[in-house]
């Protein structure tokens, strides 16, 4: 027999799993959901569940490392007032006449990391869909990258593609 106090707290732990439930699939069916689980360092983490995404101090790594060629997505005119240094400039636009010199430039690369500017700057991640398309594989974007990148002090650079 169930007293009034009893039943209701039978119905608040029935509520609070069937909130805990939907929390996590929510979670889990989002791609910038939050990992629950933390096996190893980011980049492996990122690897092992097939993320788009890498994070600063990922792409940073990779850069002072020589691991990675930087494709800055933005418009040749953002490029050239200063990008991160050593990126080339890619513009979705002018992918097609510059896919052989990505190709190139990412040969024995580790990674391609993509950026763009701006939390909701969709060109990084369509540049980086556009490469996959084209086989390339180890593609990462670096969301908000040219701010975070300033904003950290990481090496930058302006001018023309090199």
């Amino acid at each position: 027999m169930y007293t009034g106090f009893a039943r209701m707290a039978a119905r608040a732990c029935a509520i609070l799993a069937l909130s805990s439930v939907l929390a996590l699939a929510v979670n889990a069916l989002r791609p910038d959901g939050l990992p629950l689980v933390r096996l190893g360092p980011p980049s492996v983490i990122a690897a092992e569940a097939g993320s788009p995404y890498i994070s600063l101090q990922d792409a940073a790594l990779l850069h002072l490392s020589g691991r990675a060629v930087f494709l800055d997505a933005r418009s040749v005119g953002e490029y050239v007032a200063g990008h991160v240094k050593g990126a080339l400039s890619v513009p979705l636009e002018d992918y097609a006449q510059l896919a052989a010199g990505v190709k190139a430039a990412a040969g024995g690369k580790e990674t391609i990391v993509t950026y763009c500017d701006g939390e909701n700057c969709p060109l990084s991640e369509d540049l980086a869909d556009q490469l996959r398309q084209d086989g390339q594989a180890n593609v990462r974007v670096l969301k908000n990258g040219w701010s975070l990148w300033q904003n950290e002090k990481l090496p930058v650079a302006g001018g023309p593609n090199p």
